[in-house]
């Protein structure tokens, strides 16, 4: 679905709790390699910024959200092909299934020592 898109839009409210998180819609964005226009605080907006991924404002800046969609429009369209290669590249090395899986085994493994060791 993502393959006849220029760009891809991910918009949060501004509060503090939802600044704190990387909505699931980046990672599948980042996947796609498609450049990513952000309207979000914190850490969404990180991740996209850190990545090279595309470009972000503020979230609820109207005229802020127009401006940097004004200048993705103005790359050329290398310039927005790098910024989503990038953003693939970032998703494999943060995101990537095997990654993730093994992630989720060192915490099961942590946790069954410290019961374990809670154990004894």
């Amino acid at each position: 679905m993502f393959a006849g898109v220029d760009a891809l839009l991910v918009t949060l409210r501004r509060d503090p709790v939802l600044s704190l998180t990387i909505p699931a819609k980046v990672q599948s964005y980042l996947a796609s390699a498609k450049p990513i226009i952000g309207a979000l605080d914190g850490e969404g907006a990180a991740v996209i910024l850190e990545a090279g991924a595309g470009v972000c404002a503020a979230a609820e800046d109207p005229q802020a959200l127009a401006a940097i969609v004004l200048g993705l429009r103005d790359l050329d369209s290398a310039e927005r092909a790098e910024m989503g290669k990038r953003g693939r590249e970032y998703f494999l090395t943060h995101f990537g299934s095997d990654l993730l899986l093994s992630r989720l085994e060192g915490w099961c493994s942590e946790l069954v020592s410290m019961r374990a060791n809670t154990a004894q």
